[in-house]
């Protein structure tokens, strides 16, 4: 659980997290925060290339992805959450 992750979505192996100003207030992001776009870059830098759609990151694995990538891409994606939107 999440302060900055206001929904996640899944159909099958792809997934969407919808970031959020304040999840308890239900404030989002403007676009002018680019937050997607900034979470993104962050997971770039970990070496995980994902696409944002606004304020939603968007995942879409490939079917032979291992475990262990699983796992890599799932870090990544916490710790640029974290780095970008903080934990507060």
């Amino acid at each position: 659980d999440h302060p900055h992750v206001g929904e996640v979505r899944l159909r099958g192996m792809m997934g969407g997290i919808e970031l959020v100003k304040d999840k308890e207030k239900g404030l989002p992001y403007g676009e002018a925060d680019r937050i997607g776009a900034r979470v993104c870059d962050a997971c770039r830098a970990k070496g995980v290339l994902l696409r944002p759609l606004g304020p939603v990151i968007v995942l879409m694995p490939p079917l032979c992805i291992s475990l262990d990538q699983i796992d890599t891409l799932m870090d990544a994606v916490g710790e640029a959450i974290d780095e970008v939107c903080g934990r507060t």
